[in-house]
């Protein structure tokens, strides 16, 4: 199990991943070298399979994301393999990835957003943790600059000089 600050936060968000479906055996979350950082399964699982299942979802997740990097596709959401007898889907926490083992009569579209949610929560649980907050004299005083524009300042003048010279006309009349 998780071994940080929030590690019951992060605990309780696999529960309820692995209840929120019938056909979630499966919840992991590990981090992107593929250490498993915390689990939830609805059987007895061992250890060493678990840590494997890890380490192949992250690497899994890194690749395809590299992949889509290199087509020019944007952000990886989330990777779903499909076999004969269930899911294997895989999301990005931020610096961790959540891989989720089901059986084939999962209702997929709730089992997505179910893990979209949870990702979300997880990262920022760990974003928290990940980044100390800086003490009030430490952040920079940002003070807004004034804009000149001199774009709009020579069109204004050549407006004036055009005023002004319609102006000479005019009184020569």
């Amino acid at each position: 199990m998780i071994c940080l600050y929030g590690a019951d936060q992060i605990n309780t968000i696999l529960h309820e991943i692995i209840t929120s479906d019938a056909n979630i055996n499966h919840v992991i979350l590990a981090d992107k070298t593929g250490l498993t950082l915390a689990y939830s399964s609805r059987f007895a699982f061992d250890e060493f399979e678990t840590e494997a299942l890890g380490a192949i979802a992250s690497a899994v997740y890194l690749a395809s994301e590299q992949q889509g990097t290199n087509v020019g596709l944007a952000i990886l959401d989330i990777i779903i393999s499909e076999f004969s007898d269930g899911l294997i889907l895989v999301a990005s926490c931020g610096s961790t990835v959540l891989c989720l083992i089901t059986d084939t009569g999962v209702a997929l579209g709730m089992v997505r957003r179910t893990m979209k949610i949870a990702a979300e929560k997880v990262r920022n649980i760990l974003d928290v943790e990940a980044k100390p907050v800086p003490a009030p004299e430490d952040q920079p005083v940002v003070t807004p600059q004034p804009v000149v524009i001199e774009e709009e300042k020579k069109v204004q003048d050549e407006f004036i000089s055009d005023l002004e010279l319609a102006l000479r006309e005019l009184e020569q009349f």
